[in-house]
């Protein structure tokens, strides 16, 4: 048997890729598809077959005889085959667009300037630019852009979402700017733009060029702060904005709506407390109790303090000695612990701030169900009487709408629960990571699960959560912390 030519073989190699014939309606449902080799061949079979196949998939209208032949000749060159064609298409869907904001630049990154050489990370070069002059555009709120429904090809509307707003409220020292498609934000003034629970504010800044002690007394401010000096014992400060401290803080009370920065210290005792509502920054932490809605960043130590966190705590080149700390979005040291220290209990992946919440829909929870026990008693006890009086037929109806009202907001009150216990869930990170060493009577714990480490080691760990337990395993390739 004589071998195939060089010809035949580049034919029948043709002939294999040649696309299979197929009259098919795509995955959307908004276009009929076609696949067949060179529609130019034989176009009048062509025709026939496809217009058999229209009747088959059942849809109202499609293409006759002449417009599918014009449809066929002008799709593509004679010899060129189709593939994924159109023949025939409904009405695609026009997507909505979410509201969005738009930040005129990045105010608020993230991060500190690092040492290139040395890896020393310079608490006082933050990354972000947050000083603003009077009339700069601060963000711009684009408003929702309704979609436009679709049509498939057997005649249906395709619907389309509804798009999502995004809410911004304008704070002290900003302005609304109407234009068509969106709100503009400018700073009334100079000073230090934040952005805090869907409010953007612009703080004027205070400026106490020394300590803060007897002689400025206590210090309450609705812009941000910054103190020169240190912040001296027994001391309490209000600030509605950021506070920078040059010095560093001996045991006082601080409401802070913004973030905290401090170039030395914090010294704290069992009395004072200190309530951030963004981020902080400071040399060391020593038998403090801090409450921080933001990330902690600790250049040495915490030692003997309390932090409940709901972002995440890093100390990368220090440790955590004794004391309890609490992150939502995990931790990392270098040194978890230290020898001879009393007990240090660690926790990440666990919102401190849950519970207080969800009691409060709980409690009301409780309440509406007692009052709806006590209008289903009642209901039922005038059910009874069946006296068939208008009077009666309309406490009836009041009683039913009562037990409906009641019953919804059995409802909502149940749905923020789970609201409340997913949002929690999806912020959690439950991880520890040890880039050092691991002391013994240290307790780990990951949301609710713990584990007290009894024998130190001297290596890198990172602990995480598997099957419910809490592992703790070697820190390197396939799981450090930049993989």
């Amino acid at each position: 048997m004589s071998q195939a030519t060089d010809q035949e073989q580049m034919d029948l190699h043709a002939i294999d890729d040649s696309p299979a014939y197929r009259l098919y309606i795509s995955p959307d449902r908004v276009r009929i598809l076609l696949d067949c080799p060179n529609p130019h061949h034989e176009t009048a079979n062509l025709i026939q077959r496809v217009l058999a196949d229209f009747k088959l998939l059942e849809i109202p209208e499609y293409p006759d005889a002449d417009i599918l032949s014009h449809i066929l000749k002008s799709s593509c060159q004679p010899g060129e085959d189709l593939l994924e064609h159109t023949i025939m298409m409904g009405q695609a869907v026009s997507p909505a667009h979410n509201g969005r904001l738009e930040w005129a630049r990045d105010f608020f990154a993230g991060g500190w300037e690092v040492d290139d050489k040395t890896g020393a990370i310079d608490f006082w070069a933050k990354c972000e630019s947050r000083a603003v002059s009077e009339g700069e555009l601060l963000v711009s709120l684009h408003h929702p852009i309704e979609g436009i429904p679709g049509l498939n090809v057997f005649g249906n509307e395709i619907p389309v979402t509804k798009p999502l707003k995004v809410k911004l409220r304008s704070g002290k020292n900003v302005t609304l700017v109407e234009e068509e498609g969106r709100i503009s934000y400018q700073a009334n003034c100079a000073g230090r733009v934040r952005y805090a629970d869907g409010v953007v504010a612009v703080d004027d800044v205070y400026v106490i060029k020394g300590d803060v002690s007897l002689e400025t007394g206590n210090v309450v401010h609705s812009g941000a702060v910054m103190i020169h000096g240190d912040v001296g014992a027994g001391a309490s400060l209000e600030i509605d904005g950021d506070i920078i401290v040059k010095g560093m803080l001996e045991p006082c009370n601080i409401q802070c709506g913004g973030s905290l920065t401090v170039a030395g210290g914090i010294v704290g005792e069992e009395n004072r407390r200190i309530d951030l509502a963004g981020d902080l920054v400071a040399r060391y932490i020593s038998e403090a109790n801090l409450e921080v809605g933001g990330n902690i960043l600790v250049g040495n130590e915490i030692a003997h303090s309390h932090i409940r966190c709901l972002g995440s705590v890093h100390v990368p080149q220090g440790r955590i000695a004794g004391g309890s700390t609490v992150a939502l979005k995990g931790i990392q040291i270098s040194e978890a612990g230290a020898s001879g220290t009393s007990l240090t209990h660690l926790t990440a992946g666990l919102d401190h701030t849950l519970n207080p919440k969800l009691m409060i829909h709980k409690d009301k929870i409780i309440r509406l169900e007692e009052a709806l026990e006590k209008i289903q008693g009642a209901f039922s006890l005038n059910h009874r009487k069946q006296n068939d009086t208008p009077e009666n037929r309309q406490s009836q109806k009041l009683f039913k709408q009562k037990i409906h009202q009641i019953s919804q907001a059995i409802e909502q009150e149940s749905n923020a629960i789970v609201q409340l216990k997913d949002a929690a869930s999806e912020l959690a990170v439950e991880e520890i990571i040890i880039t050092k060493e691991l002391w013994s009577g240290t307790t780990i714990q990951l949301n609710k699960t713990k584990v007290l480490v009894r024998n130190s080691v001297l290596k890198p760990r990172i602990a995480y959560k598997k099957r419910r337990k809490v592992m703790i395993s070697p820190l390197g390739d396939g799981n450090m912390p930049t993989d």
